[in-house]
């Protein structure tokens, strides 16, 4: 049983009160410091949101804060008023000084809400998706969100919060000077001397203080980066190939089975929904809806090792593999080659069984090669943001969130599909929201007043994706090609940065969204799965015949045998699916083996 990070929490706030009683000399400050220090170690250290981080620094985060709070806190409350002494006045050379500290004061603050925006934009509990995105290569299409997030959540705060600083600084300095206040604070051989005669003399002491105590924040909160990076067995990525008895007992190569159809087959629409969980069902009324009158996969799928990120959870789900890349240079030059150039997708078979396909996202195509993975798997027209700017669908310069919102992508796709329709040959569309990405979401306009009561950037964005998916469905069943066509609805991976910010707890095991509309095989039986059983069970629910009932690591949702997550424990499946293999060489590199 893993130990609540509020468990620690209080832990460490005992052990500073052991701190203040011991190292506090008069009754009195004893007295102050049993309320002040566990309050104020409260208001500086307490992180809801630091359970979800994993790793052992969050936690280590309060018991090192223990002692140099500890300090700090005697340091303030050694404060005393002396005699005014002219030796510490020094106007002249402290005005140079007050500019330079303040200049000092300032990169620290930014720092501190720069740590803080990375942690709220950058999945860091999902390390391998981070490193997978730095070491892939051409990364276009993110530019514009990153660096508008980065303003309005770093940039900005950290100007507000300095001129606040600043105020609250030059306030003190000019009471100390207006009383002829003189102020001493010391512990042991370090101590400051706040002369009231001098206001630069007196703001420069302040300076020093506030940017010690910000060097010691923003010291304690990059803990949490350098934690939760240590979490990853590193080794695993450098390690030389060994042949896997996981891909050895359980991957089925596509060619080796016969797929083949039941009648007609079906066509396929898949929404890839952003981060959607199970566990957002209070937020999503309209999808909830749809699950119950579907095929609704209870209790949802798990994100394993490779599959945690969005292309990696459409490459589980798609191909039945987990997606990771050796980070040794004489391996890997910063691009995939053509993107598991031996891997057989789901778009591969049904492009042998003559289907025309299109993938449509908001974004760019060129964001973590996805272009690159569509074009060599099935031929896939690829219809980004790119795209409809050229076809003037949109203008020029349009961009929202992260290229352009939910809203257009429902429209646009309803366009894709009438133009695939046309061709007279069964199809398959893969669409790809992004309303609902971390760190808060995007709130269509057309959705601000119809769910004003709705409190929260992210509850609303939930409800309005929830909404516009309805709206969706609804024109779709008035189609002609609806009750031969299967609708596939599904969250691309978890995200427990999103997870807390609709209450749930950072120990709760975390589920995927997965149900399919119009379904031709209708018996499920409840179990746990990932997004490698995607595969076997969107071709069986086309209408197509699976030999074995199994393809690539998946297995049929709509069959009895057991799947990965059934075989093995979480700790041993993730284990195996990271260990470098010969098998995975072959799928990613073109490597026999």
């Amino acid at each position: 049983m893993t130990v609540p990070y509020n468990f620690h929490f209080i832990v460490a706030i005992f052990l500073l009160l052991l701190v203040m009683v011991i190292c506090c000399k008069s009754k009195w400050k004893r007295l102050t410091a049993m309320v002040l220090a566990p309050s104020l170690f409260y208001c500086f250290f307490y992180d809801f949101n630091v359970g979800a981080l994993g790793g052992v620094w969050p936690i280590l985060r309060s018991y090192v804060a223990v002692p140099l709070f500890g300090m700090l806190y005697l340091f303030f409350a050694s404060i005393t008023q002396v005699d005014k002494d002219d030796k510490y006045s020094g106007v002249a050379y402290k005005r140079h000084a007050v500019i330079f500290v303040g200049v000092l004061q300032y990169i620290l603050v930014l720092v501190i809400c720069s740590i803080s925006w990375s942690l709220n934009t950058f999945p860091f509990t999902n390390a391998d998706a981070v490193l997978f995105t730095l070491f892939v290569g051409v990364n276009s299409g993110a530019e514009g969100f990153v660096l508008d997030s980065f303003v309005r959540d770093a940039i900005f705060p950290s100007i507000y919060i300095f001129v606040g600083i600043i105020a609250v600084q030059v306030l003190f300095s000019g009471i100390l000077k207006k009383r002829k206040i003189c102020l001493k604070a010391n512990i042991k051989r370090f101590y400051l001397i706040w002369n009231g005669r001098s206001l630069m003399g007196s703001l420069y002491n302040a300076q020093k203080i506030t940017s010690i105590i910000l060097l010691f924040y923003g010291v304690l909160q990059a803990f949490a980066i350098p934690g939760i990076a240590l979490s990853i067995p590193f080794r695993a990525f450098f390690q030389k190939p060994v042949d896997s008895e996981l891909f050895r007992d359980n991957y089925v190569f596509p060619d080796s089975i016969q797929i083949t159809a039941e009648g007609e087959p079906r066509n396929l629409i898949v929404i890839f929904m952003e981060s959607m969980e199970t566990n957002f069902a209070p937020y999503t009324p309209e999808i909830n809806e749809l699950a119950s009158s579907s095929i609704d996969f209870a209790p949802g799928g798990e994100s394993l090792f490779g599959t945690g990120w969005t292309i990696a959870a459409i490459t589980g789900k798609l191909c039945g593999l987990p997606l990771s890349i050796p980070l040794s240079d004489n391996e890997y030059q910063g691009s995939l080659p053509t993107y598991l150039p031996k891997a057989k997708c789901l778009m591969d078979v049904l492009f042998e069984k003559g289907y025309a396909q299109t993938f449509i996202q908001g974004s760019s195509g060129d964001f973590t090669q996805k272009r690159k993975f569509w074009n060599v798997h099935g031929n896939v027209a690829v219809h980004d943001i790119e795209f409809y700017r050229e076809q003037n669908w949109i203008s020029q310069d349009y961009e929202v969130f992260w290229g352009f919102e939910d809203r257009k992508l429902y429209d646009f796709a309803k366009i894709e599909i009438d133009s695939l329709v046309k061709k007279e040959t069964p199809f398959g569309l893969y669409m790809l929201t992004v309303d609902t990405h971390q760190p808060e979401g995007y709130v269509d306009d057309s959705c601000k007043t119809l769910f004003k009561d709705v409190e929260g950037a992210f509850p609303k964005a939930l409800r309005c994706a929830s909404y516009q998916l309805k709206n969706f469905i609804v024109w779709a069943k008035k189609q002609s090609w609806y009750d031969k066509t299967v609708i596939a609805v599904m969250g691309d991976h978890d995200m427990p940065m999103l997870s807390i910010k609709v209450g749930v707890s950072a120990n709760d095991s975390l589920k995927w969204k997965n149900f399919v509309i119009n379904s031709s095989k209708k018996d499920y039986n409840k179990k746990n799965y990932s997004s490698f059983d995607i595969f076997p069970t969107l071709l069986e629910s086309m209408g197509f015949e699976v030999e074995g009932r199994a393809v690539g690591l998946g297995v049929s949702l709509f069959s009895d045998k057991k799947n990965l997550v059934e075989k093995y424990n979480g700790k041993t499946l993730d284990s195996l699916l990271r260990l470098r293999s010969f098998q995975y060489d072959y799928f990613l590199m073109g490597r026999d083996y």
